[in-house]
């Protein structure tokens, strides 16, 4: 099988070049011959509207770029993968210029018999053309119903190429992909999910629904812990001068407490818990915002910024502190002895830590 994975992420180092790729290395493995084409690199001008293809009797394009070359590549592909990170609920512009290009594919006349019922441009040739097409969509949003528009348009293009729908991989919340906590959430699980869409493609001709599903793992809880993590992320990303460093604010955000404190929260063994209802006090005396405190009640517990008015156990500690400890890169014991982290309130509860909540 033929495979042509057009990406139109302007970013080599994006979300969507990393899953185009494992995407590709899954097709190989399983015996396709599959080529990435990086939109971003390509001159491929947008559509001019001015129906030089349908009025020519060699329905060439009126303009000359690299459609010239790719336009036959895509033609002679029996698979076509369209790779797009999720710009304004869309395609990216680069990959909306190279779809619109496709038009010389097709005649003015319209079909009316196809299988959907649909109308749609009469092919200029039946016999060329991919037979199936796969999207890949990586956004920073987590709510995947934001992104049936672009689906549905992905849908009819299929209808308007002939082409059957035979995979849509829809990668929500994408950045979190970069950070340990979202590994161990599901990352590694999505990372396999997009290879093994690559080589279900090339054996079985599509992309089976379980594929789908787990390529979408939510690597968040709820709606309202992932907006929290996202605005950290963001205002390190605008507190940093110069362009968007990727690795840059991934090593930052992995050491922030605004993240990792409500990370440590949800994970608390609730058989270790028991029974016990206690408010534990993070006071980090760099943060103007007084730390955070933790309030553990019937198995759960639960992260809140600030001060607490009455909480059983205080730990007051600097931000290096804190995040040494919350990763377990801190010998407890000997930071308490040298004064690194001081206690107050109920002792017994410090030690404790260590069995009650696993590493964040």
């Amino acid at each position: 099988m033929k495979i042509l994975i057009v990406s139109g992420a302007p970013r080599r180092d994006g979300y969507t070049e990393e899953l185009a790729r494992l995407f590709a290395e899954g097709a190989t493995a399983a015996g396709a011959a599959a080529e990435t084409v990086r939109l971003a690199e390509r001159d491929v001008r947008p559509c001019r509207g001015c129906f030089a293809c349908w009025t020519r009797a060699d329905g060439r394009c009126a303009q000359r770029d690299d459609m010239d070359e790719l336009l036959p590549r895509t033609l002679a592909s029996d698979a076509l993968v369209l790779a797009t990170p999720v710009y304004f609920y869309s395609f990216s512009a680069l990959l909306k210029a190279f779809i619109e290009r496709l038009l010389p594919a097709s005649l003015p006349f319209i079909d009316t018999s196809s299988p959907a019922g649909l109308e749609r441009n009469t092919p200029r040739d039946p016999s060329l053309g991919p037979k199936r097409a796969v999207l890949i969509a990586a956004g920073a949003h987590r709510d995947p119903l934001l992104l049936d528009g672009l689906v549905g348009t992905f849908e009819t293009i299929c209808h308007g190429i002939s082409a059957e729908r035979a995979g849509v991989l829809l990668r929500p919340e994408s950045f979190l992909l970069d950070f340990d906590a979202g590994k161990a959430a599901g990352g590694q699980s999505v990372r396999d999910a997009f290879g093994a869409a690559g080589r279900e493609l090339a054996t079985a001709g599509r992309v089976s629904v379980r594929t789908e599903e787990e390529a979408s793992t939510p690597l968040t809880r709820d709606l309202a812990l992932f907006a929290s993590h996202a605005r950290t992320y963001w205002e390190i990303a605008r507190g940093r001068s110069g362009a968007f460093d990727r690795d840059a604010i991934r090593d930052a955000a992995a050491a922030d407490p605004r993240i990792l404190v409500p990370e440590l929260a949800a994970r608390l063994d609730p058989e270790a818990a028991g029974d016990l209802e206690a408010v534990i006090q993070l006071d980090v005396t760099d943060d103007p915002e007084g730390g955070f405190h933790l309030c553990i009640v019937r198995g759960a517990c639960t992260a809140h910024r600030g001060r607490h008015d009455r909480p059983d156990t205080t730990l007051t500690l600097d931000t290096e502190a804190l995040v040494k400890l919350l990763h377990q890169k801190i010998d407890a014991r000997a930071a308490v002895a040298l004064g690194q982290i001081r206690i107050a309130g109920d002792r017994s509860l410090f030690p404790r830590m260590g069995r009650l909540f696993s590493r964040p």
